[in-house]
């Protein structure tokens, strides 16, 4: 019988590491081995810190869309906009934590808005938004001390876990905007083509030294100077389109490509839209003009004569055409309101000087009324084509009101520099406007949201943009 006898070696581990480092295949197994745990650990670590990125960018998106929210909702409390309507249901916060809660993100207990995307979080994670108005904010106040900014603060907590090992339990992950309300333009404009272009064509000559002109077409010529050099505009001129010039350099005080201005008297022209003969107590057939303050009617002969004297005085309202040709005078007090089936037609070369009422009557509303402060013509009709109501006079002409065509093109040429006041109301809103002959504008004594709180009749234009 033969017995095969095996004999192990014993090696220990001690051994066993040293034949691996006198290795240098092995000596370079191990070394890598050790530096990979500390990369392992940072690689890791930056995971974690890569999720608290991308919280903060989602919590940075939220709080951008709540305060421009709350910031559009404050626009509707502070707008001295005439004609602005907004669904004012619910305070600026609400509508702030409304967008925040749309991108997930929740006071505890407070997540039942509209769209919302809160969930119950796990635990140990919870959140905050806070909405908060702001008086003045990185060194800009706002006007009358009056709330103009909104801040949107997003938080959340979470727990920590590789980041344990160094020292923290928890996460705080923030972020913060601020939107801001910028309730006018620094200069008005005194020229609002609500829908079309403004041009000047031939030899208009325009002197405006506290306004600019405004158009809201988006053409490229939305602002147009035609073959003349003797305009005089010093304040800023704004189109949603570009601005055209036939040689000079009219177009440089033009800022193009801006956003629309509202027409400030929309409600006035929805109102004298829907005005029926029927809300009058009488109607005056007669040739000669009878204002609403003596008769409570309106006027509806095609043939009135509007000539001085009398100087006119009060509110007038036309359901007929009138013609003024020649060379008549007109003067007087007055606020001229032609209906939209009636037409104003001017020719020859008559002598025009009307101031706007102050405080015009009719049977329309007090809110109404009161947004005609200083309206001289309102013109209802609709021109086509090549169509366009004039309202132009002689040399010593001049239109101290507001001339309002909404839905016209507009030929215009009026406010004698020699014989209008020097300061006043020479204010002119068309759908299109045309300047031809000599035109002086101001609209210093226009009412306003400071001289007239509420009326806001002069164009201006309410932006809300992120600050922060």
């Amino acid at each position: 019988m033969f017995v095969h006898v095996v004999l192990l070696r014993t090696v220990s581990i001690g051994c066993f590491m040293r034949n691996i480092l006198h290795c240098r295949r092995g000596s370079a197994a191990f070394a890598t081995a050790v530096a990979l745990v500390p990369l392992i650990g940072v690689m890791a670590l930056g995971g974690e810190a890569g999720t608290w990125y991308v919280t903060q960018q989602r919590a940075q998106g939220a709080a951008d869309a709540a305060a421009y929210s709350g910031a559009l909702r404050l626009a509707c409390d502070i707008s001295g906009q005439a004609g602005t309507s907004c669904n004012s249901t619910q305070a600026y916060d609400y509508r702030g934590k409304q967008v925040a809660a749309q991108n997930a993100f929740c006071n505890s207990g407070d997540t039942s808005y509209p769209g919302s995307k809160c969930s119950t979080l796990p635990s140990g994670i919870s959140q905050s938004v806070t909405i908060a108005q702001l008086t003045a904010w990185n060194g800009t106040s706002c006007n009358g001390g009056a709330n103009c900014f909104v801040q949107a603060t997003i938080t959340q907590q979470q727990p920590a876990y590789l980041a344990r090992m160094l020292g923290m339990s928890t996460i705080n992950v923030g972020a913060t905007a601020v939107a801001q309300v910028d309730n006018s333009l620094a200069q008005p404009p005194c020229v609002l083509a609500v829908t079309g272009s403004v041009t000047f064509q031939g030899s208009a000559t325009v002197s405006s030294p506290t306004c600019g002109i405004s158009s809201n077409s988006s053409a490229s010529n939305a602002i147009g100077f035609v073959g003349n050099s003797g305009i005089s505009v010093n304040a800023p001129s704004y189109t949603v389109g570009g601005c055209s010039q036939t040689g000079g350099s009219q177009c440089t005080g033009v800022k193009t490509y801006q956003q629309p201005i509202p027409d400030p008297l929309s409600t006035v022209s929805t109102a004298l839209t829907a005005l029926k003969t029927s809300a009058f107590a009488n109607k005056n057939g007669t040739t000669t003009a009878q204002p609403y303050e003596t008769c409570s009617c309106y006027n509806s002969n095609n043939n009135v004569s509007l000539t001085y004297p009398p100087a006119l005085s009060g509110t007038y309202y036309f359901t007929g055409n009138v013609t003024i040709n020649g060379s008549p005078t007109i003067k007087g007090t007055a606020t001229l309101v032609f209906f939209a089936g009636a037409t104003l037609t001017i020719t020859g070369s008559p002598t025009i000087q009307l101031t706007g009422m102050g405080a015009p009557s009719g049977p329309l509303s007090s809110t109404v009324l009161a947004k005609m402060a200083k309206l001289v013509i309102y013109d209802g009709e609709t021109t086509r084509g090549n169509q366009s109501v004039n309202i132009s006079g002689n040399s010593t002409s001049y239109f101290n009101g507001i001339v309002y065509a909404p839905n016209a093109t507009l030929n215009y040429s009026g406010n004698s520099s020699s014989s209008a006041p020097a300061t006043g109301c020479y204010e002119v809103i068309a759908a299109a406007v045309n300047f031809q002959g000599n035109t002086k504008l101001d609209n210093s004594l226009c009412p306003n949201s400071t001289t007239n709180p509420g009326s806001g009749a002069e164009p201006n234009a309410q932006t809300v943009r992120l600050v922060q």
